[in-house]
């Protein structure tokens, strides 16, 4: 008996760091993934004076099909699909202020991950800290969106 309750007790504190280790795993992928991407649109941009068209989630934008890695079609390491945005008139990404963006939107096959800590975590590794303001922000319908150029 001492020994299950021993066996609990381990196994009791070690859920706490495997959930820190997973999400800190989805974060860092999901920021390697962001850094690539806004490479690449940054790049295409400063090579042809504009900014590709917008698209629908998990879409390549036709000029880029040879610049982006592929996984930007794939499903997020948080769920969801990445959505490259270049709003019109209003501009917004899912009610976000920006020029252009990369948002990591969801649907009922495929929902983004809600978890506060990776969402805070994300943006303490590219940008402030702070979820509500700079260039990582959650949009309107949950979304969450890069900034690339206000």
């Amino acid at each position: 008996m001492v020994v299950v309750v021993i066996i609990g007790l381990l196994a009791a504190m070690s859920l706490p760091v495997y959930r820190h280790i997973t999400i800190r795993s989805k974060a860092t992928a999901v920021e390697n993934d962001l850094r690539a991407f806004s490479t690449a649109f940054i790049t295409y941009n400063l090579q042809n004076g504009k900014w590709p068209g917008d698209e629908d989630p998990a879409v390549v934008p036709a000029e880029m099909t040879s610049a982006l890695p592929t996984n930007f079609t794939l499903k997020t390491p948080m769920g969801g699909y990445y959505k490259w945005c270049f709003p019109t008139a209003p501009g917004t990404a899912d009610g976000v202020p920006c020029k252009v963006a990369i948002s990591i939107v969801g649907d009922a096959s495929n929902p983004v991950n809600d978890d506060a800590d990776l969402r805070l975590l994300i943006d303490q590794q590219l940008d402030d800290g702070d979820i509500t303001a700079g260039n990582i922000q959650v949009g309107s319908t949950g979304s969450l969106v890069f900034i690339i150029e206000k």
